[in-house]
């Protein structure tokens, strides 16, 4: 059975996007990466339309919470899965304890299918964990969001990624689905960064894995709190599906 080896990349990043961030320079960003998949945190979903829009990707958005609902229904906040590739099966849960929509604690998983014609293929995850002063509750989303992926299966294989809020806490990365291959240098705060709260766990069989993050600095702050992690990997597939290795 014949295999081929196929690279993919993945950027994950929180844009704090109730700060109004400049919308051209974030699609720079991305676009200069050139990534497969975006999963983008704190995003609201005009933000999310127009970065769609000015990178040529399909997208799907996901509510997470508004503190001012009903009123000012553009200012509520959610996440993101964006790509130039064939986006299906969207969806999403809660994983938090707190469910109030109008909360700020209120937790989500969102999901989607994300296909390339040479027939590779990846189940998405986009989480954003509970905040550094919540351990337990992150660790049980942690554990939420480990027996969805198992829930929904390993074909196509799972790649889970987004703002864990873990700094100093490796038992969420242990709990969660995927292989941090190569630790990311810190992410948080933009202008100084000093905690690694954004990653991308792929499979465990993943070869070839890079990390990328920008250094920071005050123009990045001008952004977001959070710089961006682009992870790239190659994983073996045959015509229709993964390849698994070979005992």
């Amino acid at each position: 059975m014949e295999t081929t080896g196929l690279e993919w990349a993945v950027l994950s990043w929180n844009v704090q996007g109730t700060k109004h961030t400049d919308l051209e320079r974030v699609a720079d960003v991305i676009r200069n990466e050139s990534p497969d998949v975006v999963v983008l945190q704190e995003i609201r979903r005009s933000q999310a339309t127009e970065l769609a829009e000015r990178l040529q990707m399909k997208f799907t958005w996901s509510f997470k919470h508004h503190v001012f609902s009903p009123f000012f229904r553009d200012r509520a906040e959610g996440a993101a899965i964006l790509t130039p590739h064939a986006l299906d099966a969207a969806a999403h849960t809660v994983i938090s304890e707190a469910t109030s929509r109008r909360s700020y604690k209120r937790r989500i998983a969102q999901w989607a299918l994300v296909g390339r014609p040479d027939t590779s293929a990846y189940r998405i995850y986009n989480v954003h964990l509970s905040p550094h002063n919540r351990p337990d509750q992150r660790r049980l989303e942690a554990i939420r969001v480990a027996g969805l992926v198992a829930e929904h299966g390993d074909s196509p294989p799972a790649i889970v990624a987004g703002d864990f809020n873990d700094a100093g806490e490796p038992i969420v990365i242990a709990t969660l689905p995927g292989i941090e291959h190569v630790p990311p240098p810190p992410t948080n705060p933009s202008d100084d960064p000093i905690a690694c709260l954004d990653h991308v766990l792929v499979p465990a069989e993943a070869r070839d894995v890079s990390v990328s993050v920008p250094a920071g600095g005050a123009d990045w702050a001008e952004l977001s709190d959070h710089l961006p992690v682009t992870v790239r990997f190659t994983l073996d597939w045959v015509q229709g599906g993964f390849a698994p290795p070979r005992p």
